[in-house]
């Protein structure tokens, strides 16, 4: 067998046609390339090239060698493309879902520097129910999720990456509405818009309303966050939202006020351990981790 030297320092003579500039092209003296070629022809048992001259004339034998390990350094200058490509994200599809209040506030931007860092990749994005979920991790349909709760999984990883906090969304024509901040007693007689007791935004809303000491009366149970919001700008009673669906686009109708002590809902990334996890992946954590920590404390419109 041959040396990676030795099919270098063949190849070069090949390409240069002498040893002189073979031996420029490698940074080496031709008293030694010349000593590395004999040693090649003895281990081949055949001549690789014609001395007529001083010129060196390939044998046919040498041409075919030479054909051969062309082939081999394409291969090599393919595989440094396809390593260049996936180092920059190219020929990829990055699949992530989120909570639907994540989803329409704070994960666009963190895909939008995701993207920046990896500009051909292709995003696959997916709002998702607290049901959709675990099967979306599960079986695979997506590398991570976005989630304000941890889900509960042998091969799910649920990391707690930071927090939002309830807030009260109210109609601007709403006697609370030019007040900063609120207490629970201040709406506990109030038309409320809130969630099941067994979802997150509802279990955080029920913990706040008896550390208060008062009962929570719901008058309409909404699933989604933006629905309870929709539901105040046409004047039906007042909702607690989290503070990342406050951050969102609304109508001039609405103010949020911010409670004097709120409710803090966790924000949760999940992947699958089974799934190998690429470079992207991990920028994409340290992308989340770091969007959630320089979010200003009052970051609501």
């Amino acid at each position: 067998m041959l040396t990676v030297r030795q099919i270098e320092m063949f190849r070069a003579v090949m390409i240069t046609k002498t040893v002189s500039g073979a031996a420029r092209m490698l940074g080496t003296s031709q008293p030694g390339l010349s000593r590395m070629l004999a040693h090649m022809e003895d281990r081949l048992r055949f001549r690789l090239f014609d001395r007529t001259r001083g010129r060196l004339v390939p044998t046919q034998e040498a041409r075919i060698l030479f054909d051969e390990i062309e082939r081999i350094y394409k291969g090599f200058d393919d595989l440094g493309h396809v390593i260049q490509r996936l180092a920059k994200g190219e020929d990829r599809t990055f699949r992530v879902g989120a909570s639907p209040s994540l989803g329409h506030s704070v994960v666009p931007q963190m895909l939008g520097r995701l993207t920046a860092n990896y500009p051909g990749l292709t995003i696959q994005f997916d709002i998702l129910s607290v049901e959709q979920a675990g099967d979306y991790l599960a079986l695979q349909r997506g590398e991570y999720a976005l989630s304000v709760f941890p889900i509960d999984h042998p091969n799910i990883l649920s990391s707690r990456i930071g927090a939002g906090r309830m807030v009260c969304a109210v109609p601007t024509s709403h006697p609370l509405a030019e007040r900063e901040r609120i207490d629970v007693a201040d709406i506990a007689d109030e038309q409320l818009q809130s969630f099941r007791p067994d979802t997150p935004h509802g279990r955080i809303i029920a913990d706040m309303f008896a550390k208060a000491g008062r009962e929570l009366d719901v008058s309409t149970y909404i699933r989604f966050a933006e629905t309870a919001v929709a539901f105040v700008a046409s004047g039906m009673g007042i909702a607690l939202v989290d503070s990342f669906t406050a951050m969102q686009p609304h109508a001039d109708t609405v103010r949020f006020l911010e409670f004097e002590n709120p409710g803090l809902l966790p924000v949760y990334i999940n992947r699958n351990l089974e799934s190998p996890r690429a470079i992207i992946g991990e920028t994409f954590e340290e992308i989340a981790r770091s969007t959630l920590m320089n979010l200003p404390r009052h970051s609501i419109t």
